[in-house]
């Protein structure tokens, strides 16, 4: 949920998200959800508030978030949802547009949410006061950054070695998950006190169908990676 990118593909396209957290706190491998009799989706859990960072549903959809709008902010002591939850409620949307305009985001920290779908990448902000939506260019790579965690000198370092790296790699699944960090340091991967990169899910979709694959950092060895894929 803190350096996401985009790859566009004919009739699809390779969404990969790096998740920076406190290695403590527990999170669930990615488990199918149904959303409606006829809609389904696919997403890890956050065990602790039981939302997610990144979803794929049946449609070849996807909604990612990262944490903070803008810029770092002020916590409050508490909140009334957690930011996690508007992931799969994104998905059970039949609109992303409506969706962004009409949900409630009072008394919820502030966001960034990447709603994915055919021919259509929109993005919404919510700063605590206000929310911002955007439509943007589905054609063209894009990454991504939590502006709580990295200063734009440190987002900008990480696109430049996205896009060199981008120009020597194939534009396949493994190719991304390597500049991403899979089994070597990068600057995607991120090591300081108390927050980690914990890991890394891949979304692959071609049309309406499409496959998540989720490598989690291990504890114990620092490139070891457990993964699992699971196809909608």
């Amino acid at each position: 949920m803190c350096t996401v990118s985009y790859v566009p593909l004919e009739n699809g396209y390779i969404l990969t998200s790096n998740r920076d957290e406190d290695p403590g706190r527990e999170t669930l491998s990615p488990e199918k959800i149904v959303l409606s009799e006829h809609h389904k989706a696919v997403a890890p859990r956050d065990q602790l508030k039981g939302g997610s960072w990144i979803a794929l549903d049946s449609a070849g959809r996807a909604a990612c978030l990262l944490n903070g709008a803008f810029g770092r902010h002020k916590r409050q002591p508490s909140y009334i949802r957690s930011r996690g939850y508007y992931v799969l409620e994104a998905l059970r949307a039949g609109d992303f547009e409506s969706f962004s305009k009409e949900i409630p985001l009072e008394g919820t920290e502030p966001f960034t949410l990447l709603m994915i779908g055919p021919g259509s990448i929109l993005k919404l902000l919510w700063d605590g006061k206000r929310r911002y939506h955007w439509q943007l260019p589905h054609d063209t790579m894009h990454l991504w950054s939590s502006p709580t965690l990295y200063t734009a000198k440190q987002h900008g370092e990480k696109e430049n070695y996205f896009k060199e790296n981008v120009g020597r790699r194939s534009l396949t699944p493994a190719g991304l998950l390597s500049i991403h960090g899979r089994g070597t340091a990068t600057p995607f991967i991120l090591e300081l006190p108390g927050v980690r990169t914990v890991s890394i899910t891949q979304l692959y979709v071609r049309g309406e169908k499409g496959s998540m694959q989720y490598l989690l950092k291990s504890k114990s060895h620092e490139n070891a990676v457990h993964i699992s894929t699971t196809v909608i």
